[in-house]
């Protein structure tokens, strides 16, 4: 069987072969003969004359033979190549060689007398080439799809090539005008482009439509030359995306509504479990009830967590997430969501710390509830999947950008779970034996607000040996560090030894006393201490400080005992203690301790501590006491007369109990048009309320309307204010945005928190007493 390529070495080889030996009769045809010319007349004088061929033929050979060595190349065959260019170099030698033998003369009568049409030769010969030229364009149109049509100054057509022929019906279109074939085009809006229809009903077709004026070359005639594309898919395609993408926005409209109204509906029973919960909480309990009580308000708040996740999905879907740029405490911020999280690590037996470099700012300017938010769900994460050891937060600087670490001892992660994890819903193991619960929307969540604040957010895991989160976000006003001589740490004369487990809350002692100018060592063992405190003896300064964890207390002054040298005395002691061995505080006197830190260790608490003995701070944190039975009235915020609208009795009695306990008087009303006429009663122009509280869901009028109401009236007879708060169970930023904007003074979210809810009426009934008074 003949291969492929050797076919066509074969085929161009027979090809040469046959233009050799026809040369001798095209040799001697007119050009006119054999591309036939309309209209052109050729007297037989000038046929009898030797041809003078054009520079066309040269460049043919020229073609002829590049393809002609491209072929030769691709097949490998040299002997190909040499005969080829032999053959077409002799096909483009022979008219040359026959102008030499024919001398000058024989072609000159030719070509200086004129022929019977006015056309020279060259020029017939360029009609033809442009001929072929035409039909080439003519082809790749018909190709394309494209109608082309070319009409003369009088309207008629001259030329149509077939498409145009098949779009119109007519065979034969020469010598109609364009709107007798039925083209009409119109000037669409906006661009000026014309657009042409074509057909009816489902059959119908779109064209664009471009016309210009030219001159044709060779008869110097002015055509218009015309082009339609059909564009009819296009227009479908494009009409099926708005469909599309319509429908799309009204299904997640549809669903935001969705979640909004579960939100609320969520939310207003859960505000009353909590809320009671809270009540009931306050009363005298037994140790048996209070861990029942402490277990439903826990899940009351994972229940609450999950709708506040669910609708920040919604609202980072719908492109609603409102960033805030404020100026906070970025160490207090750190700190509060580690001590926040404590309690859930120690319950589980494991460490939680916090280091922060020295180089970063105190104070940033950023959304600072956003970053809590972040670092919330990687801690909790961290915490929820790490069994032993702990979680180390720190926070450092890049550039002009903060980095946020969280690394812990769990598991690890697969290297595809590493990317699929920051998806919607999206777990490590989805499968029905997981271990551990959740939604898996913490990591979506928290990708979207990293990159809304411009950061990045990515992790490194290898399993079996933890996992570390790490987000980064540019920070507005952002200080440069100043440069020159290095300031002498507030802990540069302190040598400190510390005695504790290894773990994130050693590693960032010792990072932290470095950080702030002090030498810091830590052992957890005989050969660790030995080794500790040969370095410290090496290292010149003096031991002055001894920090001893609790969990190791006991063997602390066995591991002291192993010391190379006898310890100098006079060296301070200080004991680390979690926030729960504040139920055991006369066992901790035995240590030998004049001074406490309370796990997770801040910063200041630790300079306090080494360099003036001051526990104080730590001392306030361990002896925090839970609030009273009775809530009790501050005497600078006297009581207060409220008008309270809700329509739930159960919430309606929640927020009237805590409000009685602070003393307050409260009118309850169950709908919006009841608050709009008690709150408008006012003999003499004055207000019988000092505050309104209301729902902002309510019948008859909801809250939102009702509040408009008041404040038209009040406007309208020039009354003075009344502060309202509104409680709402739609927790999106939008709606206290648009409630604050409608007329409202204050705000809260369901489940309210009561603490919040008396600081709020607090504040706000303040505003009122101090611009009358």
């Amino acid at each position: 069987m003949m291969t492929e390529p050797l076919r066509l070495q074969q085929t161009l080889q027979q090809a040469l072969s046959n233009q050799t030996a026809a040369q001798a009769s095209t040799l001697h045809a007119d050009p006119a003969a054999r591309h036939p010319v309309p209209d052109v007349f050729v007297d037989s004088e000038r046929a009898q004359q030797p041809p003078v061929h054009s520079a066309s033929r040269p460049l043919f050979a020229v073609a002829a033979a590049l393809t002609a060595a491209a072929v030769s190349v691709a097949f490998n065959a040299p002997a190909l190549l040499l005969a080829s260019v032999a053959g077409i170099a002799i096909y483009a030698a022979v008219p040359l060689l026959q102008r030499s033998f024919n001398g000058p003369a024989s072609a000159s009568p030719a070509r200086s007398r004129p022929d019977a049409s006015g056309f020279s030769e060259h020029e017939i010969d360029r009609k033809w080439e442009l001929g072929e030229f035409s039909d080439q364009l003519a082809g790749l149109f018909d190709a394309l799809g494209d109608m082309v049509v070319v009409c003369g100054l009088n309207g008629q057509i001259i030329y149509a090539n077939e498409t145009f022929k098949e779009a119109t019906g007519f065979d034969n279109p020469v010598g109609l005008t364009l709107p007798m074939a039925g083209i009409e085009p119109a000037k669409t809006e906006g661009n000026g482009a014309s657009e042409l229809l074509l057909g009816e009903g489902d059959g119908q077709t779109i064209w664009t439509w471009h016309e210009t004026m030219a001159r044709d070359p060779v008869s110097g005639q002015i055509t218009r030359q015309c082009i339609g594309r059909n564009i009819t898919e296009a227009r479908h395609t494009e009409a099926e995306l708005v469909e599309a993408r319509e429908k799309a926005e009204a299904a997640n409209h549809a669903k935001s509504r969705f979640l909004a109204t579960v939100s609320h509906e969520i939310r207003t029973p859960l505000n009353g479990i909590l809320g009671m919960t809270h009540l009931l909480a306050q009363t005298q309990t037994t140790p048996e009830q209070a861990s029942y009580l402490k277990t439903a308000s826990e899940s009351g708040m994972a229940l609450l967590s999950l709708i506040e996740d669910l609708l920040d999905v919604t609202s980072i879907e719908a492109g609603r997430l409102h960033l805030r740029h404020e100026e906070g405490n970025l160490e207090d911020l750190v700190n509060g969501v580690c001590e926040l999280m404590a309690s859930r690590a120690h319950e589980k037996g494991i460490e939680i710390a916090v280091h922060v470099a020295p180089e970063v700012p105190r104070m940033i300017t950023s959304d600072i509830g956003r970053l809590r938010q972040v670092l919330f769900n990687l801690v909790g994460n961290a915490i929820k999947f790490t069994e032993t050891g702990g979680v180390l937060i720190e926070v450092t600087r890049e550039d002009k950008q903060l980095a946020f670490i969280v690394s812990d001892t769990g598991p690890g992660l697969k290297e595809a779970d590493q990317a699929r994890i920051f998806g919607e819903f999206e777990r490590a193991n989805n499968g029905p034996t997981r271990k551990h619960g959740g939604a898996g929307l913490g990591l979506s969540i928290s990708a979207r607000i990293v990159e809304a604040l411009g950061g990045e957010i990515g992790v490194t895991s290898t399993p079996g040996q933890g996992s570390t989160f790490r987000f980064t976000v540019p920070v507005r006003e952002l200080a440069v560090p100043e440069g020159g001589a290095p300031v002498r740490g507030p802990l540069a004369d302190r040598a400190v030894l510390v005695i504790a487990p290894r773990g994130p809350v050693s590693t960032a002692l010792l990072w932290t006393i470095r950080d702030l100018g002090g030498i810091a060592e830590t052992a957890d063992d005989s050969e660790s201490m030995i080794a500790a405190l040969t370095r410290l003896y090496r290292s010149g300064a003096g031991l002055s400080d001894i920090i001893v964890d609790r969990r190791i207390a006991e063997r602390a002054d066995t591991l002291l005992a192993t010391a190379p040298t006898e310890l100098p005395a006079g060296i301070e002691r200080t004991l680390v203690i979690a926030p729960e061995d504040s139920r055991d505080l006369d066992s901790l006197a035995g240590h030998g301790a004049n001074a406490w830190l309370v796990r997770p260790v801040r910063r200041a608490s630790l300079i306090n501590v080494l360099t003036r003995r001051d526990d104080r701070e730590d001392r306030d944190r361990l002896h925090s006491k839970p609030r009273p039975v009775m809530l009790e009235r501050s005497s600078d915020n006297p009581t207060l007369d409220i008008l309270l609208a809700e329509d739930d009795p159960v919430n309606a009695l929640v927020v009237r109990t805590n409000l009685a306990r602070q003393g307050h008087r409260v009118t309850v009303v169950v709908n919006g048009r009841e608050l709009v006429n008690e709150a408008m009663e006012r003999p003499g122009g004055v207000a019988g309320y000092d505050l309104v509280i209301t729902d902002l869901s309510m019948p008859e009028l909801d809250g939102r309307s009702a509040i408009q109401m008041i404040r038209a009236e009040e406007a309208a007879g020039q009354l003075a204010r009344l502060p309202i708060i509104v409680l709402t169970a739609d927790g999106q930023a939008s709606t206290a945005d648009e409630l604050l904007a409608a007329g409202a003074d204050g705000h809260a979210e369901k489940p309210i928190d009561p603490e919040w809810l008396l600081q709020l009426v607090t504040m706000t009934a303040g505003k009122k007493l101090r611009a009358t008074g």
